[in-house]
């Protein structure tokens, strides 16, 4: 009896790590697909680069930490707790729309480094094709950088929380080494998350109140 206790349990906690992982994923690829589209739409106007950034090197080698934030949004919104990932998904509603709204007020132009200057083949061919599909527009916030705070928020009561945490510090660094923001776009991501993050607190204690009303 207390083993088919426990193995329903377990199927139950399955349907639910591919039911947060799936909704994950299609968020992003939606999200993705609008980025794209967005940034086809505006004429980049300002440029934010700071003699700070001028003095952060290009290391194409951190392709991999950047690209790893799509895996790494998917694993950590499949294990997180029901409640935390309900509130990231609104965060990041909240997130993507407001930094829609910023793009088109702020269209700014990211100066890169010319991709045949990398030595590495595979990696200049990965980075190109990245530069190809993610233009230097859309910068001002970082959403790459809000959505991995976000992440790291959601999973901060988890035992992982510093292995994850380590890893979304590393993926924000990496859109600086990699040239694809600025400071201060990484700035206002880190404020975008904070803001969207107490935005979507608020909301879920309204469902709750809400709820028992």
């Amino acid at each position: 009896m207390m083993y088919s206790i426990v193995k329903f349990r377990a199927l139950l906690a399955e349907r639910r790590h591919n039911r947060q992982a799936g909704s994950a994923f299609m968020g992003m690829l939606v999200g993705l697909a609008i980025f794209v589209i967005v940034q086809r739409t505006v004429v980049p106007r300002y440029s934010f680069v700071t003699p700070a950034d001028l003095a952060i090197p290009f290391m194409p080698l951190t392709w991999a930490i950047y690209v790893l934030f799509f895996p790494f949004v998917i694993a950590v919104s499949a294990y997180a707790h029901e409640q935390a990932f309900d509130t990231f998904k609104v965060a990041v509603v909240v997130a993507f729309m407001v930094s829609i709204g910023c793009f088109q007020l702020f269209p700014e132009i990211v100066p890169r480094p010319d991709p045949t200057s990398i030595a590495n083949s595979f990696l200049r061919q990965r980075i190109t094709r990245l530069w190809e599909v993610d233009l230097p527009s859309n910068g001002l916030p970082s959403l790459h950088v809000s959505v991995t705070c976000l992440v790291c928020r959601m999973a901060w009561l988890t035992r992982y929380r510093w292995l994850i945490g380590t890893t979304g510090s590393l993926i924000c660094l990496s859109t600086l080494t990699l040239k694809q923001h600025t400071l201060v776009d990484v700035v206002a991501g880190l404020l975008l998350a904070g803001l969207c993050a107490i935005v979507a607190e608020k909301w879920q204690q309204a469902e709750v109140s809400h709820g028992r009303a």
